[in-house]
C-alpha cells in the first residue's frame, strides 16, 4: 500500500540528483535560470561557509560553474518573483555512490511573501553572496588552479 502522507524525517531528508565530473568526482552546478516570472541563483559553499571553486566555469549560461561537492557542504539558493526574494540553505548529509543523488536537509527558509526577517548570524555570508548573485549575475565560483607537476 502506497504511503500518502511522508514522515518528518522525509520531509527533512530530500534527495537531489547530481552531476558528475569526467573522473566521477560528484558535483552539483553553480546557477543562474531566469524563467518568465522568477529568477533563481544557486551557490555552493564549503563546510566553513565559504563559497567552493569550479572544475569548469561556462559564464553566460544557466549552469555557470561546475562545483564538486562533499558531505557537509552547503547550497544556497535565491528566488525572486513578483512578491519578493525568498531564500534557502540547504547543508548536503550524503553523497550515494550507486547513483546521481544527494541528499540535504533544509538549515534555513524564508518566504517571499515576508518582508521582514531575520538573517541567522552563522548563514548571514552566504545569503548576502547568493542575493549579490541573484542582482550581478555573475560567476561566484572561482576555477580551481590545477596542481603544479613539480
Amino acid at each position: 500500500m502506497e504511503q500518502l502522507h511522508k514522515t518528518e524525517e522525509e520531509i527533512k531528508h530530500k534527495k537531489i540528483k547530481i552531476a558528475r565530473s569526467r573522473s566521477g568526482v560528484p558535483c552539483l552546478w553553480e546557477s543562474l535560470t531566469v524563467f518568465d516570472d522568477l529568477v533563481r541563483s544557486t551557490i555552493i559553499y564549503n563546510s566553513k561557509k565559504e563559497p567552493k571553486s569550479a572544475f569548469y566555469i561556462n559564464e553566460g549560461r544557466d549552469k555557470q560553474a561546475l562545483v564538486p561537492i562533499t558531505v557537509g557542504d552547503y547550497i544556497s539558493k535565491a528566488f525572486e518573483d513578483k512578491y519578493g526574494i525568498a531564500i534557502s540553505v540547504f547543508k548536503i548529509t550524503d553523497i550515494s555512490s550507486m547513483d546521481n543523488t544527494a541528499t540535504i536537509i533544509p538549515i534555513f527558509r524564508k518566504s517571499s511573501q515576508l518582508q521582514s526577517w531575520y538573517n541567522p548570524d552563522d548563514l548571514n555570508g552566504m545569503i548576502e553572496t547568493t542575493m549579490k548573485k541573484l542582482k550581478s549575475k555573475t560567476v561566484i565560483a572561482v576555477k580551481q588552479e590545477k596542481p603544479s607537476g613539480k
